[in-house]
């Protein structure tokens, strides 16, 4: 536990200086990066099942995924589907013991998995606006980004504390025999106080912040769940060692995966008129 304290207390104010930091290029670099490093650590543990990803095609289209998403140009995301897809086919051809169902399944759900639905808070950070909290201004996507990011890690964290000290019932023994649904609940409730309370902070209306707060509490514990089900299928505790008390990159970056993109989502239909 103290190592994931440790972690948490060093990793926070790194994630805020990135977020603000104007211009947002430090963010789409360690998001990048972030991505890079989910996606080969899933093709590391997949090969334990026997698959061979094609993993240069892989990386490569999470790079573009998450720089796409910086410019907003969605038809980059075509090509790269494309591209991903008839490279890593060209690649199976040229091997001697194929298996392009297996193999490049496990390529494109690696780069699809962590390198497109991270990119999503690319695209929320790129969000145009500004919202100015005391004398501090930045932009809307910005905020929105440590909306998130905050409402995520309180739902993880309370989950973890209220089920490890007063969880009683298991929420899914078959994925995850250490969740309960008490800590679940306490994990959705941690969510919306924080959602309200930031909300509050950056003038998010009201019944937004509410139903942003309990999408964010359900998601982040799915995301969770998820993966969970795929270290099950694939027989391992961790993806990684990387992050001392966490795991892996993408141990750590599981439940960001389903909220970041949910929450893109949201704001782009639902608060268009925001701020």
């Amino acid at each position: 536990m103290t190592a994931r304290v440790i972690t948490g207390l060093i990793g926070v104010p790194i994630s805020v200086v990135l977020v603000f930091w104007p211009g947002g290029i430090p963010f789409v670099v360690a998001v990048t990066i972030v991505a890079l490093v989910g996606t080969s650590e899933f093709y590391s543990q997949v090969r334990r099942t026997g698959a061979r990803p094609v993993e240069w095609a892989g990386l490569l289209a999470v790079i573009v995924f998450v720089l796409s998403a910086r410019t907003h140009r969605q038809q980059t995301v075509g090509l790269s589907f494309s591209v991903l897809i008839i490279l890593s086919f060209l690649t199976e051809l040229l091997r001697t013991r194929r298996s392009p169902v297996v193999n490049l399944g496990a390529t494109m759900l690696g780069a699809v998995y962590v390198g497109w639905l991270l990119s999503h808070v690319v695209m929320l950070r790129g969000l145009r606006g500004t919202v100015t909290v005391g004398r501090f201004k930045s932009t809307a996507g910005a905020w929105l980004v440590m909306y998130v990011f905050l409402c995520t890690w309180a739902c993880d964290t309370v989950a973890y504390f209220v089920g490890r000290y007063y969880g009683r019932t298991k929420l899914a023994p078959k994925l995850s025999p250490g969740k309960t649904i008490e800590g679940s609940v306490g994990g959705l409730v941690g969510s919306i106080i924080v959602a309200a309370v930031f909300g509050a902070l950056i003038r998010l209306p009201a019944w937004h912040s509410l139903a942003m707060g309990v999408l964010i509490g359900i998601l982040a514990q799915l995301g969770d769940l998820t993966e969970s089900a795929v270290k099950r299928e694939i027989g391992i505790k961790d993806f990684g060692t990387i992050m001392p008390g966490h795991g892996g990159v993408l141990d750590r970056f599981d439940s960001l995966l389903f909220t970041g993109t949910a929450s893109y989502y949201y704001v782009v239909y639902f608060l268009q008129h925001w701020p």
